[in-house]
């Protein structure tokens, strides 16, 4: 851009240009012709939403049922590989066995 010249400054040399009066934006001119545009206006509100909603949409999977808890559990090599040769979802199946467990009186 013919007259521009880029400037390299930290964010503390930026505040302080702030503070003695230096900021050289008119957010006030900004704001007026926001307000002139009300299809812009309506973009920036609808861009707004969906940022928020993005932001408070959480990670990962969602928790069906009781929620579950990573551990470490020494077992037998043998023990693992059997329930492993079960087959996709030989970890629910174990946690159902358990449960079973507890429910058996001794």
């Amino acid at each position: 851009m013919p007259g521009s010249k880029l400037t390299v400054m930290t964010s503390e040399e930026m505040r302080a240009a702030v503070d003695r009066g230096e900021d050289r934006s008119d957010w006030e001119r900004v704001r007026r012709e926001a307000q002139r545009d009300p299809v812009g206006a309506e973009l920036d509100r609808r861009i707004g939403e969906r940022i928020a909603a993005i932001e408070a949409r959480k990670r990962g999977r969602p928790v069906e049922g009781e929620a579950r808890q990573a551990i470490s559990l020494r077992v037998p090599v043998s023990v693992l590989e059997q329930w492993k040769a079960t087959g996709p979802g030989w970890q629910t199946r174990m946690t159902e066995a358990l449960r079973d467990a507890l429910r058996t009186p001794a």
